[in-house]
């Protein structure tokens, strides 16, 4: 659907205005290629003009996931010298398993490298918009998640489990839809790559982009803002839920972190999950899904005291200490 140009500037900035930023911290633009990433960094472009006390950089990490990716990161190359803006841009090798998708695997050896590349407390910008938010709203509804899940993602995010200490994610487009994007991007003239991939149904999120979605917002065109307003109540209520809880494990734990069993043991099933999940989170370990967690709370507390059960998931492992602690260890996936 086409829309009428409207200048995204003045979003951008109010998004960069929310951080609390410090002289020469860095800003990165994180380049896919795509309209989206293209116009965070053309916005990131007009934001150093006035603020040249920041160290800015832009990085493009090619999975070849696509046979023509090298021609497309030449191409993004060549844009930031135009530009004569600051860039790194290297082929990033990609582990994969048979238990994770090759998207998952991309996004989570981006965000790692991206953490190793940029210095601590850099600001890294993608350019996630609404129309993301809105699949990924779905995706995790139909995975079955709770208020965490369904928050989706926020404009703002610290403590990334794959980044470095205090580097954060801001999502400067996450009020922004595609077609505002591509207005803006026209508009400017900017340079971007239209993957082809993108258009694959047989992936999920495309499936919901292209064939879900504009029904939906056929049927009820404020469906969307919809979905952002529950997004945003999640994130709210998650929100309190864990400062709450993040008070109470306080308590809870030994100066190593270690997790004490036995005031566990006084709470509901649901509240032991909380307990337990945010303990999980404080500990930087990915989530177990829902029968994980619920073997993980079985085992560390409910079985007798002279065993020292241990559950398994992804490259984690909880344990039970003869002093009747939770432990988190790692080990290697499949």
């Amino acid at each position: 659907m086409d829309v009428s140009y409207r200048d995204l500037y003045p979003d951008f900035c109010t998004a960069l205005e929310n951080v609390e930023l410090r002289p020469e911290q860095q800003l990165v633009a994180c380049l896919g290629g795509g309209a989206d990433s293209q116009t965070v960094l053309d916005l990131l472009d007009r934001w150093r003009q006035d603020h040249p006390q920041f160290n800015y950089l832009a990085i493009h990490l090619d999975h070849q996931f696509h046979p023509d990716s090298g021609h497309w990161a030449e191409g993004l190359v060549d844009d930031c010298q135009q530009r004569q803006f600051p860039m790194y841009c290297e082929v990033l090798a990609v582990p994969q398993g048979r238990r994770t998708s090759k998207e998952a695997a991309g996004r989570e050896a981006r965000y790692q490298r991206l953490g190793e590349i940029a210095t601590d407390n850099a600001i890294l910008l993608v350019g996630q918009h609404r129309n993301d938010q809105i699949e990924t709203f779905l995706l995790q509804l139909k995975r079955g998640a709770g208020p965490k899940g369904l928050a989706a993602m926020a404009q703002q995010s610290e403590s990334q489990r794959q980044l470095q200490p205090r580097q954060t994610i801001v999502r400067p487009l996450l009020g922004v839809s595609k077609a505002e994007i591509y207005a803006y991007a026209k508009q400017h003239q900017l340079f971007w790559i239209e993957d082809d991939t993108n258009y694959d149904t047989r992936i999920e999120r495309n499936f919901l982009r292209h064939k879900i979605v504009p029904e939906l917002e056929q049927r009820w065109p404020h469906f969307g803002d919809a979905v952002l307003r529950s997004a945003q109540l999640c994130a709210e209520q998650q929100q309190v839920l864990e400062e709450l809880l993040s008070e109470q494990l306080m308590t809870y734990q030994n100066a190593a972190g270690e997790l004490k069993v036995e005031p566990l043991a006084s709470h509901s099933p649901a509240s032991q999950r909380a307990l337990l999940r945010t303990w999980l989170q404080q500990q930087n370990a990915s989530m177990p899904s829902y029968a994980q967690l619920e073997q993980i709370r079985r085992q560390m507390i409910h079985t007798k005291n002279d065993r020292q059960p241990e559950v398994s998931w992804g490259r984690h492992t909880v344990k039970r200490t003869s002093s009747r602690h939770l432990i988190l260890g790692s080990r290697n996936a499949d």
